[in-house]
């Protein structure tokens, strides 16, 4: 079944914190935004940002799956 819809954060520009969580439709989705949102944690308009809510746990599973770094030792 394929994905039609995307769950979207709206993200404080200046503090980063959660603004609001929401669901577009794939046809319908903007990343890119001019608008500000009111942020309670800095009590003021702040420019948004818009994210894919999750990406970055994704992210985070995503390198912790790498095999880790090894030195390289070099043979005298």
């Amino acid at each position: 079944m394929p994905i039609t819809e995307v769950t979207l954060m709206r993200i404080c520009g200046n503090c980063n914190q959660v603004i609001e969580t929401f669901t577009v439709k794939k046809d319908n989705l903007q990343m890119f935004s001019d608008a500000t949102v009111w942020c309670d944690n800095c009590q003021s308009e702040q420019p948004e940002h818009l994210d894919i809510a999750g990406r970055k746990d994704a992210i985070k599973m995503e390198q912790e799956s790498y095999p880790p770094n090894l030195p390289i030792i070099i043979a005298p």
